[in-house]
């Protein structure tokens, strides 16, 4: 199955609600190598990935073009301009692909949206999300998802107001995949104002108010969101112990050994 993948260069949405806003994160560097470029190369070995897009604010669209676009257009990266937010920058990532498609391009049939904070993500998850959408027919989409090691609780000011129910609670990480169709559906029926709510948490909330059913793998501790000064001196780290994709070209009885 053909897919494309979207990388959406702002904060997710739960981000920005919490007040957390951390884009500049993306362009720090681990081992000389940006966070967003780490994540848009864990897609250059599959080979079923015929399309990326970078979806940057047009604030960022000619910094973006002057430092990166020799690099990026030799790997077939499209970078295009979209909005200040999330939303508005996925769209905008679906808007490119039916041009890319209009003018030659493959046709896709499943899109991920990735956030570029998450550069750590094992090669097998990625696998297992594929496996689990090609699998699950009634299925729009599909998150990974971790049980939370933390207590939460809702806050009055400084003080604790309740605790919440944790037996309910999991982590829903990045990156998320999706049947095309619905994921297109979904945001042309938020932008025809068709839904009460008025924001969501993330693509999967969107694509199941839109009616669709969105499944659940297990996820990876390692695939964590390099989103402040310490996950990035961490990040190197989680890189290194995350699982990569086995080199298809015969190994020597050394490089076998390594695997």
């Amino acid at each position: 199955m053909p897919i494309a993948v979207i990388f959406p260069m702002v904060d997710p949405p739960y981000v920005a609600a919490g007040g957390g806003g951390s884009r500049g994160r993306v362009y720090a560097k681990v081992e000389n190598r940006e966070i967003f470029l780490r994540c848009v190369e864990l897609y250059t070995p599959r080979d079923q990935v015929v399309q990326r897009v970078i979806v940057v604010p047009p604030d960022d669209l000619q910094v973006m073009q002057e430092r990166y676009s020799a690099h990026l257009g030799f790997q077939g990266v499209t970078v295009t301009a979209g909005g200040s937010e999330w939303f508005s920058c996925v769209r905008r990532g679906l808007e490119k692909l039916d041009e890319l498609e209009h003018n030659g391009g493959v046709l896709t049939d499943v899109t991920i949206v990735h956030d570029p904070s998450c550069p750590a993500v094992p090669f097998p998850l990625l696998d297992a999300l594929e496996e689990a959408l090609g699998k699950m027919k009634e299925a729009a989409g599909v998150v990974a998802v971790l049980p939370s090691r933390s207590a939460f609780a809702d806050l009055a000011g400084k003080w604790v107001s309740e605790y919440v129910d944790m037996a309910k609670v999991h982590e829903v990480q990045s990156p998320q995949i999706f049947r095309r169709k619905a994921l297109a559906e979904a945001y042309a029926r938020r932008q025809a104002g068709k839904f009460e709510a008025e924001t969501f948490v993330d693509d999967a909330e969107l694509v199941i108010t839109a009616g669709f059913k969105v499944a659940t793998i297990a996820g990876s501790r390692l695939n964590q969101r390099i989103d402040s000064e310490e996950m990035v001196r961490l990040a190197k780290d989680l890189i290194a112990h995350t699982p990569k994709p086995k080199p298809k070209t015969p190994l020597s009885p050394f490089g076998e050994a390594e695997w």
